[in-house]
């Protein structure tokens, strides 16, 4: 009697969803693409040159590693770089930028001062959040008056840069904030 082959068990074919086979990542409550990962990222041995061009990557993660990694660099070759990424499309980016420049401390003080009448708003904002991590008595006039400037984040950012500095209180600045919104209707 011949020997029956044994039957050997069916793999299950493996399940591919339609974003599997698009090959892209979405985010299933907004919609968002997630940023397809950059083949490198920038790191400590990269030149001062090198890192400053890779600002202007269309990588978020490229140029939001790029700006923590000029914090260990001269102020003086990488400042005007970072006060431009404060005009990134990413808040990361932006937000990388600020920090690293108030890390500089002190000997930012006076640039940022400047900063305050840029004629881009993202760099106005940017220049009154530096100035109150710095804490600096001398940064209250120019704050006072960026507090009344035409682009809110700019506005926001001097008013809270006051209060660190110890100058008006959360009800304060938003009953100014409101006055200020009924004189212009």
């Amino acid at each position: 009697m011949p020997m029956e082959e044994e039957k050997k068990p069916e793999i299950p074919k493996p399940i591919i969803t339609r974003s599997m086979a698009e090959e892209v990542s979405t985010c299933s409550t907004c919609g968002i693409e997630e940023p397809e990962m950059p083949e490198v990222l920038p790191d400590a041995s990269w030149s001062t040159e090198k890192l400053i061009e890779t600002l202007k990557d269309k990588h978020m993660l490229v140029r939001a590693n790029a700006v923590m990694l000029l914090a260990n660099r001269d102020p003086s070759q990488v400042l005007e770089p970072l006060i431009q990424m404060l005009k990134d499309s990413e808040y990361i980016v932006k937000t990388n930028a600020m920090v690293v420049i108030a890390g500089f401390g002190h000997q930012v003080f006076d640039r940022m001062l400047q900063a305050l009448d840029d004629p881009d708003g993202d760099i106005r904002a940017g220049a009154a959040w530096v100035l109150g991590e710095l804490k600096d008595p001398r940064a209250i006039e120019p704050l006072e008056v960026a507090a009344r400037n035409d682009y809110p984040l700019a506005r926001i950012q001097a008013k809270a840069s006051l209060m660190t500095l110890g100058k008006g209180s959360k009800k304060e600045n938003d009953r100014t904030e409101t006055v200020g919104e009924l004189k212009e209707q």
